[in-house]
């Protein structure tokens, strides 16, 4: 049965409106790092386990699935997000996990310069190099942002068009 445009909106309204009170929380922060091209992709924590099959339940039905991991499922959106950092596409309902519950996301952006601002994180404690086996991210967290700029990026990684 296809969903008429107001239930695809309700349902995308849910996600948006997180992604939107991120963007209002993240702002500041995020526009003292210089050399932002766009945003890749974004976590979205839930606050329960309810809240996690819920946020789930709605996006499934804006979105195709595209991974189930051990860290949440990852769905490429029908119709994007628009933030200030340009078209969202991309997203990750994350398992519901009692560690993440002070930001309700966490955006992954694209920069020009990504080893220019490695070596900012070795200058800033507000920065975290991480490295994994098959990727490198930087975090960036403050009292008001948790965000990340991943090498090789998400989207890339997939082979998600942007």
């Amino acid at each position: 049965m296809k969903q008429n445009n107001n239930e695809m909106n309700e349902n995308k309204n849910m996600i948006e409106e997180i992604v939107k009170i991120n963007e209002q929380r993240i702002t500041n922060d995020i526009n003292e790092i210089d050399g932002i091209k766009r945003i890749d992709f974004i976590d979205i924590f839930p606050i329960s386990e309810e809240h996690r099959m819920k946020l789930d339940y709605e996006v499934k039905k804006v979105s195709k699935l595209i991974d189930s991991t051990e860290k949440g499922n990852f769905y490429l959106l029908d119709n994007p997000i628009k933030t200030k950092w340009g078209d969202l596409k991309f997203l990750k309902i994350r398992f519901y996990d009692k560690s993440k519950l002070y930001y309700e996301a966490a955006p992954d952006f694209e920069v020009e310069n990504w080893e220019k601002l490695k070596e900012k994180s070795n200058s800033d404690r507000r920065f975290k190099f991480i490295e994994r086996q098959k990727w490198k991210a930087i975090e960036f967290k403050t009292d008001n942002c948790l965000v990340y700029f991943l090498n090789p990026l998400v989207t890339k990684v997939y082979g998600i068009k942007i």
